[in-house]
């Protein structure tokens, strides 16, 4: 009887050995942030459907946290929300220019990254960028760029420019984007300038251009409107984000999202936290999740996005990966320009009027 204790022991013993070696043999975990208390709440501000299918749903089980999602359809509306109201959400979503301009606002709280270690998953081209030096208030999302989704069953040019959204034969069927800096960027790309220029000048004939492309468009209008009209061809071209102009053009068969030969914009969308959030560390637990390979790359694959996160790259879909339109070539990314023009408070004043007349 004893003899066999001992060597249940033993057996117990040598279990508990193999067991402890495959515990530790075992696959790394992503790292989470220190342990602290989560808040019972957290409220989210995002273009709509800008998560993957069952991101929220999944943050929610895994930390047991309710999120409050809110959506908007243009950033002059989130801007105006938050400078109302700096207590309101908790997370925000933005790109690199409104970032700029939302630092310079004191709108945003500085990051603690000690609590966002997934932050080593970000690509190196994306880090300490020039709108946020340090990224002490942002975390780089997903990246792109704007540019033209053309149906050729009806546009007729064989070659990709601006010119198409001002075809007088195309009227009521093209639509630009309700974004000031990109609409007056591509006008000015039309005319052969800069998409960031300060010129006053220059500024004035892309003012002329827009008020004469005016009475051709649908209208100024959100992204997804746009996408979804693109696809049931009650649009035939169209301003657009790429991620929006490689989805339809993956529903219908006739579209094509190109960058016109004079050029488009790259950008990159952002993870924020604004000035008077009322759960800070919540939020950037949730920044952490987001930035989980696995999270990170279900999300780009229903968004069918370009990512940030060079982590997730291995289970992103390579239809993505291997796409032009989102990946753009050498040669296309020459011809993008970043947003840059803040901080020429004349300029600032010229594009608010134009934008203002253009409404």
């Amino acid at each position: 009887m004893k003899k066999i204790l001992i060597a249940g022991v033993v057996l117990l013993l040598v279990l508990a050995g193999v067991i402890g070696y495959f515990q530790l043999t075992k696959a790394p975990k992503e790292p989470e942030p220190p342990k602290k208390e989560l808040s019972a709440v957290l409220n989210v501000y995002n273009w709509e459907d800008y998560f993957g299918t069952s991101t929220i749903e999944d943050f929610e089980k895994d930390f047991g946290v309710k999120v409050n999602l809110q959506t908007y359809g243009s950033e002059d509306t989130m801007l105006s929300t938050i400078q109302s109201d700096p207590t309101k959400y908790d997370v925000i979503i933005a790109s690199d220019i409104l970032v700029k301009e939302m630092i310079s606002m004191k709108l945003l709280a500085q990051i603690d990254m000690e609590n966002i270690p997934n932050f080593k998953n970000i690509g190196n081209d994306f880090k300490d960028p020039f709108y946020d030096p340090g990224n002490k208030h942002s975390i780089p999302y997903m990246w792109g760029t704007s540019g033209l989704t053309i149906n050729h069953k009806y546009i007729e040019e064989t070659e990709p420019s601006w010119s198409i959204l001002w075809n007088p034969k195309y009227k009521g069927k093209i639509s630009m984007l309700n974004n000031m800096q990109d609409v007056i960027g591509a006008a000015l790309k039309y005319l052969g300038y800069s998409a960031n220029s300060v010129n006053p000048a220059e500024l004035e004939k892309a003012k002329e251009a827009l008020l004469r492309q005016k009475p051709l468009l649908r209208g100024y209008e959100n992204a997804l409107a746009i996408r979804d009209d693109l696809i049931s061809e009650k649009l035939w071209a169209s301003h657009s984000y790429s991620g929006e102009g490689s989805f339809a053009a993956d529903k219908n068969e006739n579209l094509e999202y190109i960058i016109p030969k004079e050029g488009g914009f790259i950008w990159v969308d952002n993870l924020l936290i604004p000035i008077g959030a009322q759960h800070k560390y919540t939020a950037e637990v949730f920044m952490n999740f987001i930035l989980r390979p696995d999270v990170s790359a279900k999300i780009a694959n229903y968004l069918w996005y370009a990512n940030t996160n060079e982590a997730a790259r291995e289970l992103t879909n390579p239809e993505i990966l291997q796409d032009p339109s989102l990946y753009p070539l050498e040669e296309v990314r020459k011809k993008l320009e970043f947003s840059g023009f803040i901080g020429a408070d004349e300029a600032i004043a010229i594009y608010n009027q134009i934008w203002a007349e253009l409404h």
